[in-house]
C-alpha cells in the first residue's frame, strides 16, 4: 500500500476509478490531517451533494480514503517537491483507492478542497446562497491527477469601494474562498503618513511637511527631511515588532507634494519643471520624477532598517499619481511595488512602465479598476471586466512579471458579476478557457434558459459601446432586456434555483427602469416628478442590498449627492429630516415574487412592451 501512496503523490497516477459514493452510500472515509476547516467544508458539501454523511477521522496505516491535509501531515506519502507548491499550490489525485487533496500549507489544503468540489460540480458563481449551485448525485467515481499553483501567488484580489455591510461581507468572502482569492501574506498598501501626525506634528514641526508655492502645507510629508525618514523608520519597526507581515509606505493621496530645495537636491542642479502635475528635471540625460526619487528613497531606507531586525517583513507602496514613474534607483529587495492602470502622472506607456519597474524591484503588483460606482453607476455595461478583455489584460500582467492583482471593483454583481466570475479564474490560471468558463456560468446557473441569459449578457457587450465609458441604458435596450428575461423566466418556471438568479436580475432591470423613469422627468421638467423618481430609486436600491446586484452603500451613503448631482438643488431644499434624501436612504428587503411579477407589469406598460404569455 505505500508504494501505491508514494506513486499517488509523485505522479504515478492509476487510470483505475476510485469511487467515493455508490447509490447515496459513501464509500470511503474523509482521513483528515491538521487543517481542519476543509475538512468540514469537504463533508458540508459531500453530504449536500448526496444527501449522505461522511466520516471524517485521522487516518490509520493502510487506511483507503479522501486525504485531506498537508503534506506534513501524512509522512506515509511521498509528495514530489511540496516546497516547490508554495503557501497556495496543491495536489488533487488519485490512485485507484483513495483520494489526495494535499498543500504544503493550510491555503494549499482549502484550494486543493474548493477545486476538488468545483470538479465534482459545485460552483459559487455570484456571493450569496441564490449563485450557490450544488449537484445532486447518487454516485460519485473518477480519476484525478492535478497539480497546481497560482498564476499570481502573491496576492488575487477583488474588492468593492465604499465597502460592504456585515451580511454583504460574510457572502464576499465565502465567494473570495469558494473561488481561490486572496493572497498568503497580507498586503498592505494603501495611503500613509509614514508614522507621522499631520496634526500635532504639523503645529510643532512644519518643516516636516510639504513645501508648496513657498508654503508648508500639512497634506503631505517633506520625504528628503531626515526627521521624516527617522520617524518612518520608527513607525515601521513598531509595525514589525507588533506583528505585521508588511507596512505600507505609500503616500497620502492626492497631489501637492514637497519642492523645497532639500527635495530638489535629487535633481542634481537640473532646472525643474511641471508636468503631469509633478515636478520633473533631466540628469544626466535621464528623466527624474523628483516625487519618486524622494519618496522611494525614503521607503528603501525603511526597507534596509527593517530588514536587519526583521529580514520577513515587506515594505509596501504605490506606483501610482504623481509617483507613477520608477526612480533612478534599485528598489531594496523586501519593498512591495504596486502600480496603477489609472492616474498615472508618468510619459510612459503602461507597457513601458511595468518593464522598468520589472527591473528596480523583486515583487511587482497591479491595482486594477474593474468597476468604480462614481464612473459606471452600475449600468450593466461590462467594462474592463469583459471576459474576452480580461484574459488579454492578465495575460499582458503576467508576462511582465506582474505577481499580484488588486482589483476595485462594487458589489454590482448583476452588471459585472461574470466578469468578476471570470476574472477569478484567469487570476489562477490565466490560460484558462474563457469560452468554456461562460458557457458552463450559462448552463449551470440558468439551465434551460442558458441560451436567453447568453444574449441577455451579450446585449451589453457590443462592440458600439465604449467599454471605458458606460452611457446610460436606452428604452430601445431595456426592452430587449426585459424580452430575454421574459423568456429566461417562463423557461426557469420549473426550474427554482434557476428561476430565482433570473429573478434577481429581474430585479435589477427594474431598477435600470426606474432610473429611466428619473430621466423622463428629468426631460418633462417635471420637479415633484424628478423627487419622486429619485426616491423610486433609492428605496429599491436599498431593498436590493441583500442580492447583491447592485451597490447600495453608496447609493444611499456617501456618494448619494455625487448621483444625483444634477438635482442637488431639489434635494438639498427638501424640508426637515428629508433634506438630501434622508429619509429614502436605507436598507429594505427584496420584493416578493408577487410584488415582482406587479412590478414587472408595470415597467412593461411603461416600456410600451406588448403582452406576453403570463410567467
Amino acid at each position: 500500500m505505500l508504494a501505491v501512496l508514494a506513486a499517488a503523490c509523485c505522479g504515478t497516477v492509476s487510470a483505475e476509478q476510485v469511487g467515493l459514493l455508490s447509490d447515496g452510500a459513501p464509500q470511503l472515509p474523509i482521513l483528515s490531517g491538521s487543517v481542519a476547516e476543509p475538512v468540514d467544508e469537504l463533508r458540508h458539501y459531500l453530504q449536500a451533494i448526496s444527501g449522505a454523511e461522511f466520516q471524517a477521522r485521522q487516518p490509520k496505516q493502510g487506511d483507503r480514503g479522501i486525504y485531506v491535509g498537508l503534506a506534513a501531515d501524512f509522512p506515509q506519502l511521498t509528495v514530489d517537491d511540496p516546497a516547490a507548491l508554495g503557501p497556495e499550490g496543491f495536489l488533487v489525485r488519485s490512485d485507484g483507492g483513495s483520494v489526495y487533496l494535499i498543500g504544503a500549507e493550510a491555503l494549499g489544503v482549502q484550494h486543493a478542497v474548493t477545486t476538488f468540489l468545483h470538479e465534482l460540480g459545485c460552483r459559487w458563481f455570484f456571493p450569496g446562497k441564490t449563485w450557490e449551485v450544488i449537484p445532486r448525485r447518487r454516485t460519485i467515481a473518477g480519476t484525478w491527477d492535478m497539480r497546481r499553483v497560482p498564476d499570481f501567488p502573491v496576492q488575487r484580489r477583488i474588492w468593492p469601494g465604499f465597502g460592504l455591510y456585515a451580511t454583504n461581507r460574510n457572502d464576499w468572502q465565502q465567494w473570495d474562498r469558494h473561488n481561490r482569492m486572496g493572497e498568503p501574506t497580507p498586503i498592505a498598501i494603501g495611503h500613509t503618513f509614514n508614522g507621522l501626525d499631520p496634526k500635532a506634528d504639523f503645529a510643532e514641526h512644519p518643516e516636516w511637511f510639504a513645501l508648496v508655492d513657498g508654503k508648508r502645507q500639512p497634506a503631505k510629508p517633506c520625504y528628503s527631511h531626515p526627521d521624516v525618514i527617522r520617524r518612518a523608520i520608527e513607525h515601521a519597526l513598531k509595525q514589525a515588532a507588533s506583528g505585521a507581515a508588511m507596512v505600507s509606505m505609500s503616500a497620502p493621496d492626492g497631489l501637492n507634494f514637497c519642492e523645497c530645495p532639500r527635495c530638489l537636491e535629487v535633481l542634481g542642479g537640473a532646472e525643474p519643471f511641471s508636468e503631469h502635475g509633478t515636478l520633473w528635471g533631466r540628469r544626466d540625460g535621464q528623466l527624474i520624477n523628483v516625487t519618486s526619487e524622494t519618496l522611494f528613497g525614503l521607503v528603501n531606507r525603511v526597507a534596509d532598517a527593517v530588514a536587519r531586525r526583521y529580514p520577513h517583513v515587506q515594505i509596501g507602496c504605490y506606483a501610482y499619481s504623481a509617483y507613477s514613474h520608477p526612480p533612478s534607483f534599485a528598489m531594496h529587495p523586501n519593498v512591495y511595488i504596486q502600480t496603477t492602470t489609472a492616474f498615472r502622472r508618468t510619459p510612459l506607456s503602461l507597457d513601458e512602465q511595468l518593464a522598468t519597474w520589472g527591473k528596480k524591484t523583486s515583487s511587482l503588483g497591479v491595482r486594477e479598476y474593474y468597476s468604480v460606482y462614481q464612473w459606471d453607476w452600475d449600468e450593466p455595461y461590462p467594462g474592463r471586466v469583459r471576459p474576452d478583455r480580461l484574459q488579454r489584460d492578465l495575460r499582458f500582467f503576467r508576462d511582465r512579471g506582474v505577481t499580484a492583482i488588486n482589483a476595485e471593483a462594487s458589489n454590482n454583481w448583476a452588471p459585472r458579476g461574470p466578469g468578476y466570475y471570470v476574472a477569478s479564474r484567469l487570476m489562477w490560471d490565466v490560460e484558462a478557457d474563457v469560452e468554456a468558463l461562460m458557457d458552463d456560468f450559462y448552463q449551470k446557473a440558468f439551465g434551460p434558459a442558458a441560451a436567453a441569459m447568453q444574449r441577455y449578457y451579450a446585449r451589453w457587450c457590443e462592440p458600439a459601446v465604449d467599454e471605458d465609458d458606460p452611457k446610460a441604458v436606452s428604452v430601445e435596450s431595456l426592452r430587449a432586456a426585459y424580452g430575454d428575461l421574459d423568456e429566461a423566466a417562463r423557461l426557469t418556471r420549473d426550474h427554482p434555483g434557476c428561476r430565482e438568479r433570473v429573478d434577481q436580475l429581474r430585479m435589477y432591470l427594474h431598477y435600470l427602469c426606474l432610473r429611466q423613469r428619473v430621466r423622463q422627468a428629468d426631460a418633462r421638467g417635471d420637479r415633484e416628478a424628478i423627487l419622486a423618481a429619485v426616491e423610486a430609486e433609492t428605496l429599491f436600491g436599498g431593498r436590493l442590498n441583500p442580492t447583491n446586484m447592485i451597490h447600495t452603500r453608496p447609493l444611499i451613503g456617501k456618494a448619494f449627492l455625487r448621483r444625483f448631482r444634477k438635482y442637488s438643488d431639489l434635494l438639498t431644499a427638501l424640508p426637515g429630516e428629508n433634506q438630501e434624501g434622508k429619509a429614502w436612504r436605507h436598507l429594505g428587503t427584496p420584493p416578493t415574487s408577487k410584488e415582482l411579477e406587479t412590478l414587472w407589469a408595470q415597467d412593461r406598460k411603461l416600456l410600451e412592451i406588448a403582452d406576453h404569455e403570463e410567467q
